[in-house]
């Protein structure tokens, strides 16, 4: 039983952090575009509101999470160190990176020049750390296992050489990009902000396409580089279909302006697409190396496990977004009191 809640809990917080996460980097990101590249302060100032201590907080314990739980297995350690160390490390360093152009941005309120450094960097790293720990993703697909204890400078070069790590890399990219667009939408039209609400809603109709692109691109990366669970990828179609289905069914509210509950659709979107992968993807944890206690992944296949994530995941992540966003409000309200 202890080994069924916890794979629950670290699916549900991989799922959660990864919406999450993304619209603190995309709208860092945004933020620092709109104000430093177009200068359109007037338009993006409401995207400070949202950012805070709590994302860079969320992050750093994210990524010790995800140092842990690859701890635990000594088998994983064992046999890819190199790897595994250069994504911690390198995300660890851009965690730390981040968060810290963040409190320089926040501190120097009175030194543009100074401060619009600052934001780049925040806004930019923020879009390299999910690719970073995606890494991961690319190496449980298999074929590097004889750099497992290698060389770091023969793995960089393998993995550059890869065209599945390609595809990876430009789906967490991407999907940065079209989460927190999207997001922004839904943020802008609770806080009455038209004139913004129509600026994402072009932003977000401009990602949508390559965000299915880029999709397809993971799935053919996919069949190169692990045939096997491609080919079992097939037999969660329906799960893929539904999450297709739900990005169809957000762009197109989301182009008739019809924004209330919209993100519901989004965040389901994702959910089929990670629980599909996941399920197709035991009862490895590294092919074809790694493979997890066949009790538990009998159990996660058994429908289980989807109908717990399913009640759970969602209304979980969506209570999270709603209380940071009541919060976020009620700041930029007593603010806008305070200047009057």
């Amino acid at each position: 039983m202890a080994q069924q809640l916890t794979l629950i809990i670290l699916w549900i917080v991989i799922y959660s952090y990864m919406i999450a996460a993304s619209i603190d980097f995309g709208t860092g990101f945004y933020l620092f575009y709109g104000q430093q590249i177009r200068h359109w302060d007037y338009l993006y100032a409401p995207l400070q509101s949202w950012l805070s201590p709590l994302s860079e907080v969320m992050n750093i314990c994210f990524v010790l999470l995800f140092a842990a739980v690859l701890s635990l297995s000594p088998e994983i350690i064992l046999n890819f160190q190199t790897p595994l160390v250069f994504c911690g490390i390198l995300a660890i360093v851009l965690t730390v990176a981040k968060g810290t152009f963040y409190a320089l941005a926040e501190l120097l309120t009175n030194r543009k020049k100074t401060k619009s450094i600052f934001l780049a960097g925040n806004g930019v790293i923020g879009v390299f750390i999910p690719a970073v720990l995606s890494i991961v993703l690319v190496i449980s697909e298999g074929g590097f296992s004889d750099d497992g204890t290698g060389n770091i400078h023969l793995f960089i070069l393998h993995m550059f050489s890869n065209f599945y790590f390609w595809c990876v890399m430009i789906i967490a990219v991407v999907s940065i990009f079209y989460i927190s667009a999207m997001y922004l939408v839904h943020f802008a039209s609770v806080s009455g902000n038209p004139a913004l609400a129509a600026h994402f809603r072009n932003v977000a109709l401009f990602w949508s396409m390559p965000t299915v692109l880029a999709s397809g691109m993971v799935f053919l990366g996919l069949e190169q580089q692990n045939p096997e669970h491609f080919m079992r990828t097939l037999d969660a179609s329906w799960l893929f279909m539904l999450s297709l289905v739900c990005l169809l069914g957000s762009v197109t509210l989301v182009f008739l302006k019809r924004y209330k509950s919209f993100f519901i659709l989004v965040m389901m979107q994702y959910f089929f697409a990670l629980i599909g992968y996941t399920l197709s993807h035991f009862p490895y944890l590294i092919y074809p190396d790694i493979v997890m206690d066949q009790h538990l992944a009998d159990w996660a296949q058994s429908g289980w496990f989807l109908i717990i994530v399913l009640v759970a995941a969602p209304p979980s992540l969506a209570a999270f977004l709603a209380i940071r966003l009541r919060t976020v409000l009620r700041s930029e309200a007593l603010r806008k009191t305070d200047d009057k």
